[in-house]
């Protein structure tokens, strides 16, 4: 039984990270090609940004980013999203998915990742429709609720 249970805790990081293999495939072949602007955040520049956040008095988003590994984003520039908008959401079919919502012609589907041994969580949010087409994928340790408070944060 102590055989089977070391077995289960040295596999299961292992299935969690080739789970996110095929979200990391997807970012991998959008990033670099034509017709795409990707833009990554990875885990220093989301501490400096918490850093900044905690001396404007932001104490709840400088948690939230303190916690986050890293923010992808990509966009298609213009033309058709379908065939993007379709790798996108295979990329991400085994995750569990909540409902998609609506709104002025757009169409934005969530789908998180949440694993039981570990307190990292992965959100992709696909939106797409007449005005744009984008995919953003985030990784770390964040609370659902507090997620739409990154959405608040505008360069200077």
């Amino acid at each position: 039984m102590k055989r089977l249970l070391l077995i289960l805790i040295l596999l299961l990081p292992r299935l969690a990270a080739a789970q996110s293999n095929s979200v990391d495939d997807f970012f991998s072949r959008y990033a670099a090609a034509e017709g795409f602007t990707s833009v990554q955040l990875e885990q220093k520049m989301m501490q400096l940004m918490s850093r900044q956040a905690a001396e404007r008095g932001d104490k709840g988003l400088a948690v939230l980013l303190k916690d986050i590994q890293y923010i992808r984003i990509i966009a298609l520039k213009e033309g058709d999203g379908g065939r993007f908008v379709r790798d996108a959401e295979a990329a991400v079919a085994a995750d569990r998915k909540f409902q998609p919502g609506s709104e002025n012609g757009q169409t934005t589907k969530f789908y998180i990742r949440e694993t039981a041994l570990s307190v990292k969580s992965e959100l992709v949010m696909i939106t797409y429709g007449a005005k744009e087409t984008v995919v953003v994928n985030i990784f770390g340790v964040f609370d659902l609720r507090q997620v739409a408070r990154l959405s608040t944060i505008r360069p200077k």
